[in-house]
């Protein structure tokens, strides 16, 4: 697993669970394991007796190349950040068909080195392969909401950061953009 997470800021009652596979078959091998585990039967029994999981969604990502995690070998979690505490902005950006391989390309080129002069610890930066189709998912951690705030605002008033905008503004290709702030649960492997 990369992370358990809740929203800060964002979604209300909403708990994030990001698991790594080096491909189908393994998912499916340990979805299959999982399914036959008593303590998983249990756990679905009373989660299911609290009737708190409303809504589930799934999505199956592909890490980008310069992406920190490329399959489970790149886990576990090494922590880059000072202090303690963490905050990760996770954030998806919703493409129009056909223009996300050109933003993709401008981010690779000159966005992301300027975001790593900036921001916090890139935890992932994926691209959808199954499910809502034409989205990047990339995730930010930082040591508080006030170390996210100082930082993104240094990196507005980088040049490079002006460059990126004018160089992916004439693909047209971000049709929307969200995102919430999580914290990692006591048991997460990222914290």
């Amino acid at each position: 697993s990369l992370g358990c997470f809740t929203t800060v800021i964002g979604p209300v009652n909403r708990f994030v669970f990001l698991r790594g596979y080096d491909d189908i078959d393994a998912r499916d091998t340990g979805q299959a394991a999982r399914a036959k585990d008593p303590e998983w039967y249990e756990f679905r029994k009373e989660a299911g007796a609290l009737g708190a999981l409303k809504h589930q969604e799934s999505k199956f990502l592909r890490p980008t190349a310069f992406s920190p995690v490329q399959s489970e070998a790149d886990l576990p979690f090494e922590r880059t950040l000072p202090g303690a505490g963490m905050i990760v902005d996770h954030r998806t950006y919703d493409m129009h068909p056909g223009k996300g391989g050109a933003w993709l390309d401008a981010y690779r080129d000159v966005g992301l080195a300027v975001q790593r002069r900036h921001l916090g610890q890139l935890l992932l930066f994926a691209t959808t392969e199954v499910g809502p189709i034409n989205q990047a998912v990339f995730m930010w951690a930082y040591e508080s909401i006030g170390d996210r705030e100082r930082r993104r605002a240094g990196m507005e008033q980088d040049p490079g950061w002006a460059a990126f905008r004018l160089r992916h503004q004439p693909f047209l290709a971000l049709k929307q953009q969200t995102n919430q702030l999580l914290e990692p649960t006591a048991f997460s492997p990222v914290r």
